[in-house]
């Protein structure tokens, strides 16, 4: 049974690996649309952590590899309980592509390409959302690879999708330093709309990027002003103290590294954080509806489908190979972040209550001095309470007589003179 096993995923490997050489020969003539139904055919299963989600790395190894790209594959350890309570390791990797231009920077652009836990999907592992994602991405990767840009490209698919607490920038695959831009795609075409969102304050990428979906004559909507927030944490090193449909991906891990990021986000951004919705019909991530065929039905047809996904695809092709993106970045770098005016407030924040804490700390000791002060008992002078004031200045102690003439050598000395 092994042995069969074994020849199965070889099988499939091949099978993978020869569907998305043969479609990186005929690369202007594949859609995303395409690309993610032959991702979905050759990967139905790829749970995370397992061997389906395995070979589905091999296979997009080998599509851009195909394409032209230099190929990585950071890989990476993660631990969690069995079913039968014992600690397992289970292995998972990132598959980077890496167009060398030539440049002192690079434009990285990536996603999901895993599936979904079976216990919390239901036993769906195809993950659809996903799918898209993938499939928007092979296509914006086929076209970047011989167009001319001002940066170097850098293609990555995730791994290990629902390991958000193990994700490092810095072992991303990519040199944190070299990177000008992240572009995020997260459940493309997917849900009531599709969206920008760029940061939650206003900045130059972003308005950029807006002027290219203007351009492009995309629909895809701005993010809300005012964002619901969801009690989701990725731990005491998080850079955010918050979570909103825009920032539930691999783009806040840039962006808390002050990283200019853009994600494109598909969902309902109207109900309380839901990811992924159509109105009236609730969650379609990791539920039996995760499917492209289901997704599709929803959208109003492939078509549909196809429309958004291509449009998404234009807008970032178009945006990173733009002549306005250097200025645009270069614009944003000074500007402030969000992640930058969270920590001017917490240092400006503590410097306040420091400061109040220290005046406090000095009106007390103030009062407590004059408290001490009204408290201790007062001696007139040091000969007694009846004895004359400044008596010890006098001279000695009862040598003169009530009427006596001072004596003369009183004058030598007139700074206590009385």
């Amino acid at each position: 049974m092994k042995k069969f096993l074994l020849l199965l995923l070889i099988f499939s490997l091949l099978i993978s690996s020869f569907a998305f050489v043969g479609a990186s020969a005929v690369a202007e003539e594949t859609s995303p649309y395409d690309y993610a139904t032959l991702y979905v055919q050759a990967h139905a299963r790829r749970d995370i952590l397992s061997g389906g989600e395995g070979a589905a790395a091999a296979s997009l190894t080998a599509a851009l590899t195909g394409f032209g790209y230099e190929v990585q594959n950071p890989s990476f350890r993660t631990y969690a309980e069995n079913a039968e309570g014992s600690r397992v390791a289970y292995d998972y990797q990132h598959v980077v592509g890496y167009k060398n231009n030539g440049k002192d920077k690079c434009v990285l652009i990536g996603c999901y390409y895993g599936g979904y836990e079976p216990v919390d999907s239901f036993g769906v592992g195809n993950g659809g959302t996903v799918a898209l994602s993938v499939g928007t991405l092979l296509s914006v990767a086929s076209k970047l690879v011989s167009l001319p840009m001002d940066y170097d490209v850098a293609i990555a698919f995730w791994g290990g999708m629902e390991v958000f607490g193990d994700f490092n920038v810095k072992e991303c695959g990519v040199q944190k330093d070299k990177i000008a831009l992240y572009v995020n795609l997260d459940g493309v075409a997917v849900g009531d709309h599709d969206y920008l969102y760029a940061d939650d304050l206003p900045r130059a990428h972003e308005t950029y990027f807006r002027g290219v979906i203007q351009e492009v004559g995309a629909n895809v909507l701005s993010a809300p002003v005012f964002k619901k927030q969801a009690s989701l944490s990725y731990g005491g090193d998080d850079a955010f103290t918050y979570s909103h449909l825009g920032l539930l991906s691999t783009n806040r891990f840039f962006m808390a590294e002050d990283i200019p990021s853009v994600n494109f986000v598909s969902g309902a951004w109207d109900y309380d954080c839901g990811l992924y919705r159509y109105a009236g019909k609730g969650d379609i991530e990791g539920t039996s509806l995760d499917t492209i065929e289901s997704i599709d039905s929803l959208n109003g047809g492939p078509d549909k489908t196809k429309q958004r996904m291509t449009a998404i695809a234009n807008v970032v092709v178009r945006g990173v190979t733009g002549e306005g993106l250097a200025p645009a970045l270069d614009k944003a770098a000074k500007e402030t972040s969000s992640v930058g005016l969270n920590n001017s407030l917490a240092f400006y924040l503590v410097s306040f209550i420091g400061m109040a804490l220290l005046i406090f700390c000095l009106i007390f000791l103030y009062a407590k001095q004059g408290k001490d002060r009204r408290d201790t008992e007062w001696t007139p002078n040091l000969n007694g309470e009846n004895a004359a004031p400044y008596e010890e200045f006098h001279g000695e102690k009862g040598t003169e007589e009530p009427g006596d003439a001072p004596s003369d050598e009183d004058d030598e000395d007139d700074v206590f003179r009385f």
